[in-house]
């Protein structure tokens, strides 16, 4: 307890609350609401969804959200709190916040849960400058080319916190019997964040009763009609989002989750829940899969889609091999991913943060203030990655301008992370500020778009 009997206020700032990052979020306050210490808070720039309401009343916790149009709310909830809490990524409705506001005194923390290497989805000098803490989600982070030019210079602020929902719930999952090879996959449906083969390469294994059962959303409608160019479809079964995954985890064999090569994920809690449920996962070589999976000890790591495709088969005929897997699996899961772990850590940042002043704040970018288009507060959040968006903003010259369109044509066409509706592309600020004509225009610029559309 605090030196005059008081419990402290941390507010959160997130974007929205729901999701992979409001699971956090909330289990972490079902852990934490009764502690003595502190008491939490959670503003929300955009909506909290119906779980996160359920679970304010149910906790005890005070919830705002729909907050983007409130400023002046946020800045007074600021001024009144001990810690300010934002739960940062690449989100529209908090970088308008972050540009546009001076921040009256406040002990600031940021928590990405982005890791930061691929654009949009990436940090800049700004950002990490901004807060008096700045905490990761992944060490790897440490490691991206932004990170690394100030770490020395600001190296007592950056900190690392494993983000989890909690591994809990799912460590008493047993196998249920069932027929055939079961091969789930949890989490975002859409290729943004999923191998955007993953119907080609799960077609190529060779397991005669294999069946691909693929719970989550946004896009499953779309994957669903896609998957009928393999075999129509008859090995894959798209549930959509569903509420308890132990049922599926207790009739998976093994967690086929092949994520794309420039996803933005860090944590990966249903990797993490899977391997706590004994289920082997089998991952590509992408930077957070090797970090959470070690190869042939509590999984496999593909190089490739023909090594997955082996890997799956492998693990199909060598029942000894998957049964030494998931018993690794459990027991890391169980030293690595815990709750209790997390909340110690908090623990720590929040008092080391207790002990700086208050302190004003704002924006000091290339843009800033009230005066800041949406477009170029998109240009700002992307950092050295925005300078096509920039040329294209500022030129007078026809042939600039064209070269500048030219680029971002060729970023939509080089990765579907570029096209989605979320993470803080074109498309996501223009639906956040629809009256903007430049975000209009880069938009439009993405003929995938146009042809999903149509």
């Amino acid at each position: 307890m605090n030196s005059k009997n008081k419990r402290r206020t941390i507010l959160h700032v997130t974007p929205h609350l729901g999701g992979g990052v409001g699971t956090v979020i909330l289990n972490y306050l079902r852990k934490v609401n009764d502690e003595p210490d502190f008491v939490h808070k959670v503003l929300s720039l955009d909506y909290a969804n119906e779980k996160a309401v359920l679970a304010s009343r149910t906790i005890g916790f005070s919830l705002t959200d729909r907050m983007s149009s409130r400023h002046d709310t946020v800045l007074a909830a600021i001024a009144e709190a001990d810690i300010v809490l934002i739960h940062w990524w690449n989100h529209p409705l908090l970088y308008d916040f972050l540009v546009r506001e001076t921040l009256p005194p406040a002990r600031v923390i940021f928590w990405s849960h982005t890791l930061g290497y691929h654009a949009p989805s990436v940090f800049n000098e700004t950002v990490l400058c901004y807060p008096d803490l700045f905490v990761f989600t992944s060490p790897l982070s440490l490691e991206t080319p932004e990170v690394k030019r100030l770490r020395e210079e600001r190296q007592k602020s950056l900190r690392v916190i494993w983000s989890t929902g909690g591994i809990e719930h799912v460590a008493s999952v047993r196998p249920k019997p069932h027929a055939g090879f079961t091969i789930g996959y949890i989490g975002t449906v859409d290729y943004c964040k999923m191998h955007p083969e993953f119907l080609g390469m799960s077609s190529l294994v060779k397991i005669p009763d294999a069946r691909f059962i693929v719970c989550g959303g946004p896009s499953e409608k779309q994957i669903t009609t896609e998957s009928l160019k393999y075999d129509n479809g008859r090995r894959f079964s798209f549930t959509g989002h569903v509420e308890n995954i132990t049922d599926y985890l207790s009739e998976f064999d093994v967690f086929g989750y092949p994520l794309a090569p420039c996803h933005y994920g860090t944590c990966e809690q249903s990797l993490c829940e899977s391997m706590a449920a004994g289920v082997p996962p089998v991952v590509l070589t992408n930077l957070t899969e090797c970090h959470i999976v070690e190869d042939g000890v509590t999984g496999v790591v593909a190089a490739n889609k023909e090594e997955y495709a082996r890997a799956l088969e492998q693990l199909y005929r060598n029942r000894d091999l998957r049964q030494r897997l998931s018993d690794n699996a459990r027991k890391a899961a169980a030293g690595r991913f815990s709750i209790e772990l997390m909340i110690n850590r908090w623990e720590k940042v929040f008092h080391d943060a207790l002990t700086l002043p208050k302190t004003e704040r704002h924006w000091t970018g290339r843009c800033r203030g009230k005066s800041a288009s949406p477009a170029q507060v998109f240009v700002e959040a992307l950092g050295m990655h925005g300078n096509d968006f920039m040329s294209d903003l500022n030129t007078h010259d026809e042939a600039e301008r064209k070269a500048a369109r030219d680029a971002i044509r060729r970023l939509y066409a080089s990765s579907h992370l570029w096209r989605s509706n979320t993470q803080g592309t074109p498309h996501h600020y223009h639906n956040c500020f629809p009256e903007d004509v430049n975000l209009k225009l880069w938009s439009s610029l993405d003929c995938h778009r146009r042809e999903r559309q149509d």
